[in-house]
């Protein structure tokens, strides 16, 4: 691989500026540093943009786009990747905006590139500790290279003629899944998904028991609409699904019965059906 090659990075926001700011001075911290930073913000309510102004006004390299509708993460990196491909981009890498790269994340992403058709992302640590794996991956930092685990837009590396094979990420999606689906897509392609654990990435992470964020997460209206149906839809085209949430669907299910939260079964019942109907669409909740 050519470390010449034009490397943008891609960072979706939606009303959190602080943390923000803080995943840009991380990449702008970088050891190898990107020669491009896109922030689409998803038509954030808060001062993002005054926020990004005072901050980086200084900084040519620093792209910031202001969605007038909020797209959700899907529409966010549908839109941030075809525009870093337009500027010249030939890796993208992609990240949400609570990410914190190790200094060295990305060269070490980089150094770990061994045919560009393939997909390749750092290994995700819990940004508290600095040393639990998230998402339930069996893995440790510096062991080397695992493939084939599907792995969330947190700092995930494509090139360019790789998007241009199996297109951008599905914006119909709007949120939940539409990072799983594009590594199924990849895959199916024939593309490999590297998670490289010499390449560090922090993200935060809070127990949702002892937080006590199951309640809030049950009565998400856009939770249980776009993760129930999604996860139907990637399942029939793929055969992949994840037994975890498919469990806190069920649960939310019956929470919402045992507490005659009506228009929640109702959106749950249009979740499955839309689901089984292969009905995607961003949807007005």
């Amino acid at each position: 691989m050519n470390k010449k090659d034009p490397t943008y990075v891609v960072v979706v926001t939606y009303n959190r500026k602080f943390i923000l700011k803080r995943c840009i001075n991380a990449l702008l911290a970088q050891s190898l540093t990107p020669d491009g930073i896109i922030i689409i913000d998803n038509s954030s309510t808060e001062s993002t943009e005054k926020l990004v102004e005072k901050e980086f006004w200084n900084n040519t390299n620093i792209t910031y786009k202001r969605l007038d509708k909020n797209a959700g993460g899907a529409g966010g990196f549908h839109i941030g990747l075809k525009l870093a491909i337009d500027n010249g981009a030939d890796w993208i890498w992609m990240m949400d905006d609570d990410c914190v790269p190790d200094k060295d994340c990305l060269k070490n992403l980089m150094d770990g590139v061994e045919d560009k058709r393939d997909a390749y992302s750092p290994i995700i640590l819990n940004l508290e500790d600095k040393r639990t794996v998230l998402w339930g991956i069996k893995a440790k930092p510096y062991t080397g290279r695992y493939k084939d685990i599907p792995l969330p837009f947190n700092g995930f590396l494509v090139h360019r003629e790789t998007v241009q094979e199996i297109g951008l990420p599905d914006k119909r999606f709007f949120i939940y899944g539409d990072d799983t689906e594009y590594n199924l897509r990849a895959k199916s392609s024939g593309k490999n998904i590297i998670m490289n654990t010499d390449s560090i990435m922090y993200h935060p992470f809070k127990n949702q028991i002892a937080g006590l964020n199951f309640l809030k997460m049950f009565m998400s209206r856009i939770w249980v609409y776009y993760k129930l149906r999604n996860a139907i839809i990637i399942y029939k085209k793929y055969g992949y699904y994840a037994y975890k949430q498919i469990l806190l669907l069920v649960l939310a299910l019956f929470f919402h019965i045992l507490t005659i939260k009506f228009s929640m079964v109702r959106l749950w019942i249009d979740g499955l059906t839309d689901g089984l109907k292969n009905k995607l669409y961003v949807r007005d909740l």
